[in-house]
């Protein structure tokens, strides 16, 4: 009798957390970004955006935010940010990209250079490739917004190397939008889950 309860109980867990999970494609609620050497110019509408360095007096940075409001409580189990590269410039691919969780709110009618938010955390990411969608992992990020560990102030992209490179991505206002792809657990299904679980028990 234990073996059969522990089987089941295995089988469950799995069922829940790999075989009935949701996926969702989200769009950006903003996206935007910011040059230095036009540092009081707001960016938010252009169809395209860029990550690089023209020079050491101009670096370009993308910002990016999707609302997940709707994903409260819920298990991650995969985000994948999702960005189309079409161009690049200078000595690409570039070394030294990464990606950090803003540590200030921001608007992308209004977000400048001059105040744009800072840092709260960042990774280093590998460079794309051009004419490809191009995938950064933002899954612990993203599992702590829904849980309300993190505010959620989105996303920024940066090139810290000063060498002349950088690439080129579109917009949502462009013709492919950017994606946060999530995969996870839906509360329903997890509480009903382990309800089954601990019922095995009593």
């Amino acid at each position: 009798m234990l073996k059969k309860t522990v089987l089941t109980v295995f089988i469950l867990v799995i069922f829940a957390s790999i075989a009935i999970a949701d996926q969702d494609t989200l769009y950006p609620s903003d996206d935007a970004d910011v040059w230095q050497d036009t540092p009081d110019a707001n960016r938010g509408t252009e169809q395209n955006f860029q990550v690089g360095c023209i020079s050491t007096e101009d670096w370009r940075n993308v910002l990016i935010k999707f609302d997940l409001s709707a994903y409260s409580g819920v298990t991650i189990n995969n985000a994948t940010i999702r960005l189309t590269v079409f161009a690049s410039y200078g000595d690409f691919p570039t070394d030294e990209i990464y990606i950090a969780r803003n540590d200030a709110d921001w608007d992308e009618l209004i977000v400048t250079w001059n105040n744009k938010p800072g840092f709260a955390e960042y990774t280093p990411i590998t460079a794309p490739s051009i004419l490809d969608w191009w995938e950064i992992d933002v899954t612990g990020w993203v599992q702590n917004i829904v849980d309300g560990t993190d505010p959620n102030y989105g996303f920024q992209i940066y090139q810290d190397d000063t060498d002349y490179a950088g690439f080129s991505m579109r917009t949502k206002e462009g013709t492919i939008s950017p994606e946060l792809v999530l995969e996870y657990v839906p509360v329903s299904l997890e509480h009903t889950t382990f309800g089954r679980i601990k019922s095995l028990f009593n």
